[in-house]
């Protein structure tokens, strides 16, 4: 029997539910990317440097030296890019005038207590970078997670387009596996929802989902 639209939207959402779950060692972290339209000194960007934040194939390629940041760096084992775009922009009736910017969920598994108990030279260098609030991450006393956090944000700002500013940037952990699925599909909601093909919003070449 042929499936129906939904049946087989939901045997896609699961197969890549099950693949980021099954790693099964929580918790993972989950996090939000987004590209400024200024640099880090405040000075606005040029219009053929912003239009690259609609181009599809651009943010792929972002993913892609994201992804190969973070395992360099951190040694992060398993990681999942997602693309989703802004909501569209409005005029003042309502009508659509153009689709909205990109910007990249991650979820990935967390980072080895060893990488920050022991940093190599690479991990070194980010603890040099500034966490969220201006400190210098080698400064920061205390909680191991909270330093990791710093450490994925720091290696994701390498990329040129996610500027030093404390909101370009949102990262957490995810606890439970309810979380995980939660936020799974969340990442998935235009395909689940809309008519987005999951081939869009996933980047296959910076995630480490296998072919079954």
């Amino acid at each position: 029997m042929k499936l129906t639209i939904e049946e087989e939207k939901e045997m896609i959402y699961n197969a890549i539910k099950n693949q980021v779950i099954e790693y099964n060692e929580y918790p993972y972290i989950y996090s939000v990317v987004v590209f400024g339209f200024y640099d880090d000194n405040g000075k606005r960007l040029s219009i053929s440097e912003m239009k690259k934040f609609w181009d599809k194939y651009e943010v792929q390629k972002t993913c892609k030296f994201i992804y190969n940041n973070l395992k360099e760096s951190l040694g992060i084992s398993q990681i999942y890019s997602f693309i989703e775009r802004h909501a569209p922009l409005l005029n003042g009736d309502g009508e659509f005038i153009e689709e909205g910017r990109f910007h990249i969920n991650l979820i990935t598994t967390d980072i080895n207590d060893i990488k920050v108990e022991e940093p190599d030279r690479k991990v070194k260098r980010l603890m040099n970078s500034n966490n969220g609030f201006g400190i210098p991450i080698m400064n920061m006393i205390g909680d191991l997670d909270a330093i990791k956090l710093q450490l994925f944000d720091a290696s994701v700002r390498n990329c040129e387009w996610v500027n030093r500013f404390r909101y370009s940037i949102k990262t957490q952990y995810l606890d439970t596996k309810e979380d995980v699925e939660r936020t799974i599909k969340y990442c998935l909601k235009d395909y689940i929802n809309k008519q987005t093909d999951f081939t869009d919003i996933i980047v296959s070449k910076a995630s480490d989902f296998y072919k079954p």
